[in-house]
């Protein structure tokens, strides 16, 4: 890689070399070629000059997964126009979107045909879609800066603060990282991570830096996965620990051919332990492989193929990055010892947060990264992370910061104080919870569809517990810890009630496949059950195929048991019928 390289010229590169290659598949979507992808993005490029944008010139990029090739074409474009590509998911309230924009100084958005409804209107705020920018392209390319050293893109993400930080990065720092080697064959690569991610823009970039195939799942659905893998025989899958185990409890391995893949990596959060004999049961011609990495971090990361004598490992440093597990005062610690984790690729372009000296002096020191989380280091140099952030919660793979929640619950007229705090989850590994105090009467239901007008929905506390006072140190502050504890066991279900009628036992069938269980009633509280977005996002599917009904993707989160479901989907029966 020369010196001077940017992202734009991977793809120049790969186009170059092999222009009919597919490089992206969005699974029963559409399908780029590295040809089409250089000439549809030097399109939006000059299309971006012809509205005006000019290098360092901030661009919103509002896409979801259905339109992950569309989205590629217009993150290259943008970085080829010399301007600053910020992803913004719909999967996002529009309060949050809102603060992005703000922050980030975004006067332009682009969006696919389709999503119109989940962009917030903004005074001041231009909006094209991406087919009118594409076709407004000229026939002179944009004048870029040759300079790595030019920011790139914005991720923001989740941490310890209630706003979301934005990881500023240059075209340098991403093309920081090591790669291993490419696997043969076409279609060798899926994944479902949502655009927008640290991990979703690594995927986006994978094709970039090795000719290969990438099938990205418009979304998550375990038995999708294992059809498209013996579909397209794909060799290669990166998952969070929360999909893996959704797939293993599935049963969909034993369904389909599976052979193909010799390679799982997990990523982004923890993996329980037991969580690797299922998948080496599931995937048996595979190598599983564990990561661990942080959006601030870059390219400084550790990797390591599963060892059962080191369950809770998450690999050695990979190539040139350097690890450190050190004190309070910043000393380092002997092998065997828990301290904080530290990271740090020598002579790699750091990152930073975007408009935040202070986070970024208070994140980094030096070019190490201090990540906040516990871990330590064994005898041979493995890497066991022993906690997280003390209040963050890793819901999944995603980071909810409990501040943030605890903010928005505040703003209900019901509630006098509020502590949000993770709790253990059999998939997500944590699940948002909440102790509230109230000076009304008021329903966890109430509370739940207050945080959802403001917050995405892995940020809403499935489990909202009404409590008297909150527990206290001597200082005044709350005792997070003792929460955690009081509410660790899942309250004990009742006797289920049985469906009154085949909607319910339908649903209840859907439930019982989704969920792994057996002993559900129609009364009972999808979340208090086990469930989760991703399970929810499979009800909703299976829902639309047993009734053919199209149902709000919240369906599950607004009526949350099999009873009120069914009065949904019989609602929605009668609104089609009577159009």
């Amino acid at each position: 890689m020369s010196a001077t390289a940017r992202v734009p010229d991977l793809l120049r590169s790969q186009a170059a070399a092999g222009p009919d290659h597919v490089a992206l598949v969005v699974d029963g979507g559409e399908s780029l070629t590295y040809g089409d992808w250089q000439r549809r993005s030097t399109a939006v490029a000059r299309g971006f000059a012809g509205a005006g944008i000019v290098a360092g010139d901030r661009v919103g990029l509002f896409f979801d997964n259905a339109w992950w090739t569309e989205y590629a074409i217009c993150y290259v474009g943008a970085l080829e126009a010399g301007a600053v590509a910020v992803p913004l998911s719909p999967r996002l309230s529009p309060p949050e979107v809102a603060d992005i924009v703000d922050h980030a100084g975004i006067g332009v958005v682009v969006r696919p045909t389709g999503l119109a409804a989940a962009l917030p209107a903004l005074p001041g705020l231009r909006v094209f879609e991406l087919r009118d920018v594409e076709a407004e392209g000229g026939d002179e390319d944009p004048p870029v800066p040759s300079a790595t050293e030019e920011l790139a893109e914005i991720i923001y993400t989740s941490g310890t603060t209630a706003r979301p930080k934005g990881v500023a990065c240059t075209h340098a720092a991403l093309l920081a990282h090591d790669l291993p080697a490419a696997p043969e064959g076409k279609a060798s690569f899926l994944h479902a991570f949502p655009i927008g991610t640290n991990a979703g823009q690594e995927c986006v970039r994978m094709p970039l830096r090795r000719r290969t195939t990438a099938v990205v799942l418009a979304s998550f659905d375990a038995e999708r996965l294992c059809a498209v893998v013996a579909e397209r025989r794909i060799r290669r899958l990166q998952l969070v620990p929360a999909m893996a185990q959704l797939v293993v409890a599935s049963g969909a391995a034993s369904r389909y051919d599976l052979s193909s893949v010799d390679r799982v990596t997990l990523s982004s959060a923890p993996a329980p332990p037991g969580l690797w004999a299922q998948l080496a049961a599931a995937f048996p011609a595979a190598a599983l492989y564990n990561a661990y990495a942080l959006t601030e971090s870059g390219a400084a990361r550790t990797l390591m193929r599963h060892d059962p004598a080191r369950p809770g490992a998450v690999g050695r440093p990979v190539g040139e990055t350097e690890l450190r597990v050190v004190d309070e005062a910043g000393a380092g610690l002997p092998a065997g010892e828990a301290g904080e984790v530290w990271l740090r690729r020598p002579g790699a372009p750091p990152r930073e947060y975007y408009r935040d000296p202070a986070a970024t002096e208070a994140a980094f020191a030096g070019d190490w990264l201090r990540t906040g989380d516990l871990g330590l280091l064994d005898a041979d140099g493995y890497l066991h992370l022993v906690d997280r952030k003390k209040d963050v919660i890793i819901s999944g793979g995603l980071n909810v910061a409990s501040v943030e929640v605890e903010a928005a619950l505040d703003d209900h007229p019901a509630v006098l104080e509020a502590a949000v705090f993770g709790v253990p989850h059999e998939v997500l590994g944590q699940d948002v919870a909440a102790a509230v105090v109230v000076r009304e009467p008021t329903t966890a239901r109430a509370l739940q569809a207050f945080v959802r007008t403001g917050l995405a929905e892995h940020k809403v506390p499935h489990r909202v517990f009404f409590v008297e006072s909150l527990p206290r140190n001597a200082s005044g502050k709350v005792v997070k810890r003792e929460l955690r504890e009081r509410f660790a066991e899942r309250p004990a279900a009742a006797a289920p009630a049985a469906p009154g009628d085949d909607a319910q036992a339908a649903i209840l069938a859907i439930w019982q496949e989704v969920l792994g269980r057996a002993e559900i009633g129609v009364h009972d509280d999808f979340f208090d059950l086990g469930g989760h977005s991703l399970a929810a996002a499979q009800v909703v599917a299976r829902l639309r195929d047993a009734f053919g009904v199209e149902l709000p993707p919240t369906a599950v989160f607004d009526r949350p048991t099999v009873a009120e479901l069914a009065a949904a989907v019989s609602e929605a029966v009668m609104a089609a019928s009577s159009s």
